[in-house]
């Protein structure tokens, strides 16, 4: 069994500085997401609040509201 967890805007935009890379380990490394296990868990991003930060998602889940989002910030997504 897979436990997703799932940060919002406001986390990554407390957390995060322009340009930033956010994947899972980074989102561990911060203390936002656990480790399930020993193991760096599957993380989505979901469109909660808003994002004015340019940040680049990696080996993320995003949805499409959030993607959007992202992008609009000038930010972006990378599987």
């Amino acid at each position: 069994q897979t436990v997703l967890q799932k940060p919002g805007f406001y986390v990554i935009e407390k957390n995060f500085s322009k340009g930033d890379v956010v994947n899972p380990s980074e989102l561990v490394k911060k203390n936002i997401v656990d480790t399930i296990k020993g193991r760096v868990p599957k993380v989505k991003i979901l469109a909660n609040g808003d994002i004015t930060k340019a940040v680049q998602i990696e080996n993320c889940l995003v949805s499409s509201g959030a993607k959007e989002k992202i992008e609009k910030a000038g930010g972006s997504v990378k599987a």
